[in-house]
């Protein structure tokens, strides 16, 4: 790849390392970037004898991603991305995608596999989420898609706007079939105090459309643990379409902060004149105990990741620490399901190495109503580069 760069200009290039291997040409149209991450999780769990008496729960660890990518920009105004993840044991597609910019009166158009613009969370890599697990809304967000989407920002990047059309591929990079998806979000920036004494109010709006065309559907939601059991699973017949609402709320004061999340996911169905409808909402508190504060990227209206102020080993450095506190709800309401609703309290603490390495901790205390309790203690060893 550094060899192709090279060859479609004249001008030397920088080689530097900045979290990650970066390429770029003298004059900055043409940039390359190369890096991965390996997150190693392990988990604990218990459940008291009514949930033992419906689902077998065992401790475990796994690979929950190992990814490699290359990400850059060609003659200014076309960028890209290959991500593809192996901790299956087999390769599999995550972002793939081609970005055309600055293109008059729409800004970006965007082909590929990637992520459908629904959920502030959801839109927050896994390297920079609050928790290991992301909270029960993740049943009802959509993941990677392919498809194509426009999207632009105005007032220096305080307002955005995404609209996509998507095809219900499920990650495999592969679709045959009548379905689609039109999925948008909106996000507003309308506080923002940068510096020292940082503070910030982030808003947010989206909503998709499903078509299914009479297809079958099934949703389940582990309690934030992916290794944890299905407790809920929901299956439903001749499905239409799906309508999803999402608001989001989040703001920073210093090193404290909120977020929240509410989605409602109505299901119609062709047979059944009534709306099938679900929903889950999150409220979490962060405090970073030693000065830092939660990076708010304005480029994608998301988390971006944390910088401690002095690294682990360097003089009198111990890099960052952040509690966690999250209750997150989901109502999953169908015919024939293994409870229809759950409720999560999670305690969770970081901590920030450095730039490229963090250690995590959780314990989730759920709840799946009228079945029983399950207490779960969850780490993390992750290293970003």
């Amino acid at each position: 790849m550094a060899t192709s760069l090279y060859s479609q200009t004249e001008e030397p290039l920088t080689i530097k390392w900045d979290n990650a291997l970066k390429f770029e040409s003298a004059d900055k149209q043409f940039q390359f970037k190369m890096g991965g991450r390996i997150q190693y999780d392990v988990m604990f769990i218990h459940q008291d004898d009514s949930l033992n008496q419906h689902f077998e729960a065992n401790n475990g660890t796994e690979f929950r991603r190992i990814r490699l990518y290359t990400s850059g920009k060609f003659f200014n105004n076309i960028e890209y991305k290959f991500q593809v993840d192996f901790a299956n044991g087999k390769a599999a597609p995550k972002d793939i995608y081609i970005r055309f910019t600055k293109i008059p009166g729409i800004g970006n158009f965007q082909v590929g596999n990637f992520k459908e613009p629904l959920g502030f969370e959801m839109l927050t890599s896994s390297n920079n989420i609050n928790y290991i697990g992301r909270s029960l809304t993740n049943a009802f967000t959509p993941e990677r898609s392919l498809g194509f989407m426009v999207f632009n920002q105005w007032a220096n990047k305080r307002i955005s706007a995404y609209a996509g059309y998507f095809f219900n591929s499920r990650g495999i990079g592969k679709y045959l079939g009548n379905g689609y998806h039109l999925t948008g979000r909106i996000s507003a920036l309308p506080y923002l105090k940068d510096g020292n004494n940082y503070q910030m109010v982030h808003l947010g709006l989206s909503y998709s459309y499903q078509f299914q065309g009479d297809d079958k559907l099934i949703y389940y939601s582990t309690p934030e643990a992916h290794l944890a059991p299905k407790y809920l699973a929901a299956d439903f017949e001749n499905v239409d379409n799906i309508d999803k609402l999402g608001t989001e709320l989040v703001v920073v004061y210093h090193g404290f902060s909120f977020q929240s999340e509410y989605i409602l996911n109505s299901i119609i169905i062709k047979t059944d004149p009534n709306l099938e409808k679900s929903y889950a909402w999150y409220g979490s508190f962060s405090w970073i105990l030693t000065g830092e504060h939660k990076e708010y990227s304005q480029g994608s209206a998301c988390f971006g990741h944390i910088t401690p102020r002095k690294n682990y080993g360097q003089k009198g450095g111990f890099g960052a620490l952040e509690l966690l506190l999250r209750y997150s709800e989901i109502a999953l309401f169908a015919r024939e399901f293994h409870g229809g609703e759950m409720h999560d309290m999670t305690l969770g603490a970081n901590w920030y190495i450095n730039p490229v390495a963090r250690i995590s901790a959780n314990y989730i205390s759920s709840e799946v109503v009228g079945l029983g309790q399950a207490g779960i203690f969850e780490m993390r060893f992750q290293l970003v580069f």
